[in-house]
């Protein structure tokens, strides 16, 4: 992750350009819905602007894809993540997190995102409850103090998915 937030600089340079290098000019653009692939982006590469904002995003960390969980004795899975403001609209100001497919949520507690913070990823806990079984998926949408909410609906494909903004998700999860 440390290639959407640079933390060490040798030097800036100001351009009046867009950079020519190969992250920016491949991996940090939304392409047309007609880019299906590599091969059918290479023509959209030179003439698609660039994405200067990445969107608001969460991430569930942990529990994992595939993982066994086992419910406390209330019913519940802790669920840790991170979430991002959409550009300059940071802080994040809420977390949410469903174990029902988004028929309920439950506030995550964020620590330590204060206004201080507009840049700045936070890391969130929330307990969750979840039904027993196999094939259980968790979500998680970010808001952000510019009034940004993430949306359930996956992102416009880009090659490397820097763009993406859908729900967080853990999936495939068997609870005991």
């Amino acid at each position: 992750m440390g290639v959407r937030w640079v933390k060490w600089l040798d030097r800036i340079t100001v351009e009046d350009h867009e950079s020519p290098n190969v992250y920016q000019q491949q991996d940090y653009k939304v392409l047309p819905p007609e880019a299906v692939d590599s091969e059918s982006a290479k023509q959209y590469w030179g003439r698609t602007p660039p994405m200067y904002d990445i969107p608001i995003n969460s991430a569930i960390a942990a529990p994992a894809d595939g993982e066994t969980v086992t419910l406390s004795s209330t019913g519940t899975v802790e669920v840790k993540g991170y979430a991002i403001p959409q550009g300059a609209n940071g802080p994040v100001t809420r977390v949410q997190v469903s174990g029902d497919g988004g028929e309920s949520w439950v506030d995550a507690d964020l620590h330590g995102s204060d206004e201080n913070m507009k840049w700045c990823w936070v890391l969130w806990t929330a307990n969750v409850k979840l039904a027993t079984g196999q094939q259980r998926e968790i979500l998680s949408r970010a808001t952000d103090a510019g009034g940004n909410l993430q949306k359930r609906e996956h992102s416009q494909w880009n090659l490397r998915g820097v763009g993406y903004s859908g729900y967080g998700r853990a999936r495939d999860l068997t609870v005991v």
